[in-house]
């Protein structure tokens, strides 16, 4: 069985910050990108077999419009546990509930643990300013963030460096944003960063390698090429430096930084999500950024329409929107198969994250924690809401479901030991 504290047990302190996880935009980012740049976009290549049906996938209806909320940088005090709302009826084994905070409604936002407090920013708020907060879970506490100098926008990507979250790119209403900020929760203060050689996009695989932020291609089925390029930004100096570009076509996929390399697997698809290729499996590739040479991988036995990736510390555990799962050794080049996801087939995509060398799976309010040890998923309690990936805390999960009407709108809190080593 896996190691999980109990609900009503005190937690540790928060390790050293997670990794970026990189969070997938879901499918409505596609069809956001389409309203914007319909006009002069340009048609995807048709590969030269047959096109695999194409795939649809249910996202949450977007919640009635409420009260304008005060806008980021009026307060940036703490304000407590946060608007109250009524607990759910059901409180899954295993969690917490807490209310739901200061934010609005929203999708695409960031999400970010810090190493003290998870730091939520933008998404999908059209009209209305960019805004942000930061919730700690050990104290139960939100407080606001000081305004950001960017626009809001929805799909940016986002890392923490160890002293600010560093965020790039995105889309609004404008388009595709070229830009980029840096924040400093210590200080709760925002500077822009440098302008570098990328164009707008919602970025396609975005890492943090201990000293740069990587940005690689771009998200958007249907409406152009597959942006290639990619780039390295270093906050210490506020420069950035161009890399090569990715060796293959890929507007949707997915991406794990290993330490040495970051790993991108995905598919070229059109607006309809069908794959423009001989057959739908993923194909990858992985950029050492040290000597900037990528290297072609082996097709994963996974579909590109929709798949997720997580790094486990030993290998990258991957799965698809069929829950079908996979193991990848990038030493090795090589891929295992493993078990399907112990869950429920339904039109969404695959979400999850890497959490203490597990990896927490969601799809559609369900979720599944894969053990290394046991080389195996199980089926694991989550709030019946939930869509996106929670974030890993180092010591527990933080889910939050904003307010939307939904019966189990909340903050949630799942404590969780980290794995422990294994043993020879």
């Amino acid at each position: 069985m896996i190691d999980l504290e109990p609900a009503d047990g005190r937690c540790r302190s928060a390790g050293a910050a997670a990794g970026p996880g990189a969070k997938q935009v879901a499918a409505v980012m596609g069809a956001l990108l389409a309203a914007v740049l319909a006009v002069g976009s340009l048609a995807g290549h048709p590969g030269s077999g047959p096109t695999p049906r194409p795939v649809t996938f249910q996202e949450p209806a977007p919640p009635e419009p409420g009260p304008a909320e005060a806008g980021a940088g009026e307060s940036a005090a703490s304000i407590g546990a946060g608007v109250p709302t009524r607990p759910p009826h059901h409180l899954p084994d295993g969690w917490v509930w807490r209310p739901v905070g200061p934010l609005a409604p929203r999708q695409g936002n960031i999400a970010v643990w810090t190493g003290h407090e998870v730091v939520y920013w933008g998404g999908d708020r059209p009209g209305r300013a960019p805004e942000g907060a930061a919730y700690d879970p050990h104290t139960d506490r939100w407080r606001r963030l000081s305004r950001s100098p960017l626009t809001n926008r929805s799909g940016a990507g986002a890392v923490w460096t160890g002293r600010e979250v560093v965020i790039f790119g995105g889309i609004n209403g404008a388009g595709p944003q070229n830009d980029g900020a840096a924040y400093d929760p210590a200080t709760d203060h925002w500077r822009t960063i440098g302008a570098g050689p990328l164009s707008g996009r919602v970025p396609l695989a975005v890492a943090w390698t201990g000293a740069e932020v990587l940005v690689v291609g771009a998200r958007g089925p249907g409406l152009f090429d597959g942006l290639q390029d990619a780039a390295a930004y270093d906050p210490a100096r506020d420069t950035w430096r161009a890399l090569p570009g990715l060796p293959m076509q890929i507007n949707d996929g997915a991406s794990a930084w290993t330490g040495r390399e970051l790993v991108v697997y995905g598919t070229f698809l059109d607006r309809q999500r069908s794959v423009l290729a001989p057959d739908d499996r993923a194909r990858g590739a992985a950029l050492d950024p040290a000597t900037g040479h990528w290297r072609d991988l082996l097709a994963a036995p996974l579909s590109g329409q929709a798949i997720a990736l997580a790094w486990d510390g030993s290998e990258i555990i991957a799965w698809d929107h069929d829950l079908s799962s996979a193991g990848y050794d990038p030493a090795l080049d090589d891929w295992r198969s493993l078990s399907e996801l112990p869950l429920e087939g339904r039109d969404c995509l695959p979400e999850g994250v890497a959490a203490g060398g597990y990896v927490v799976a969601v799809h559609c309010g369900q979720a599944a924690l894969f053990d290394p040890h046991r080389r195996a998923w199980e089926a694991v309690p989550t709030p019946a809401s939930a869509m996106d990936p929670p974030v890993w805390t180092g010591d527990g999960l933080v889910q939050w479901l904003g307010p939307s009407g939904r019966p189990d709108d909340g903050t949630w809190f799942r404590p969780m030991a980290p794995m422990a080593p294994m043993t020879p």
